[in-house]
């Protein structure tokens, strides 16, 4: 069983030009801060602050189900697996009572931003405090249990570990920028978002490569004490080898 780090989830979008390929839609993609056609994925990954293990991808389907829904089964996969985190961290696109409820049901903490328009014992958020701070145990609507809602400015933040200062909420919450560079690595330096394939198998396949990717050379940087950036500029200067490095675990992982 594994216990403590922090899972994270969130999801990110690249644009496609394929119309016909499977899983292409209009996302949002927030790089151009616009709508496009492209594709989306939902990603879980445990950290501890320094590594990043992804541990499960879901590929959003134009008319298929929701991008919570597509979080609550990856948060049910890592329950099976016998994760314990610490807590659940995620924006406020996924703190849907269904899946606030399923993560207290486990047993878990979690962290997230919410909308200020969120009823808190039946007044909206936004309005339960004239100044810049705040916070205030209670109910939100279609959640079973008591949170805790913290005012930092114009950002609301909820979580069901009532007992947490107010600092110490906004500071867990932090570690959930760990995904934002986990997404930037595998756009830039993994191929995400560089594939043409059409057939979801193709692309699923294509992803699933660039996390085990993330993962060897994350783990082959901490040895040579580098960057992953840095390691894995170095890779591509040297001589092709006869074997690959880190071979074995790739078959391992595989």
């Amino acid at each position: 069983m594994c216990e403590g780090g922090s899972l994270i989830i969130d999801d990110t979008a690249w644009q496609r030009w394929a119309k016909k390929a499977a899983a292409v839609g209009l996302v949002w993609e927030s790089s151009a801060s616009r709508v496009v056609l492209g594709m989306q994925v939902v990603l879980l990954l445990w950290t501890d602050g320094h590594w990043k293990v992804p541990m499960g991808i879901r590929i959003w389907r134009p008319g298929g189900p929701s991008k919570v829904v597509l979080a609550e089964g990856l948060l049910r996969q890592a329950q099976r697996r016998g994760l314990r985190p610490q807590e659940v961290l995620f924006d406020s696109w996924y703190a849907a009572g269904s899946l606030l409820n399923l993560i207290e049901g486990f047993g878990w903490h979690y962290v997230a931003r919410i909308k200020s328009n969120r009823l808190l014992d039946g007044v909206a958020i936004r309005k339960k405090w004239p100044h810049r701070f705040g916070q205030a145990r209670g109910r939100l609507r279609k959640v079973k249990h008591e949170v805790l809602i913290v005012k930092d400015g114009r950002r609301y933040f909820v979580t069901n570990a009532t007992h947490l200062a107010s600092t110490e909420v906004k500071r867990r919450y932090r570690t959930r920028q760990q995904i934002e560079e986990t997404f930037r690595l595998l756009k830039q330096e993994f191929g995400w978002g560089s594939a043409s394939h059409q057939k979801l198998q193709a692309q699923n396949a294509h992803l699933h490569l660039g996390l085990y990717a993330l993962c060897l050379v994350q783990q082959a940087a901490y040895q040579q004490r580098q960057t992953i950036y840095a390691f894995r500029h170095s890779l591509f200067r040297l001589p092709i080898p006869d074997k690959l490095p880190f071979a074995d675990a790739l078959s391992l992982a595989a």
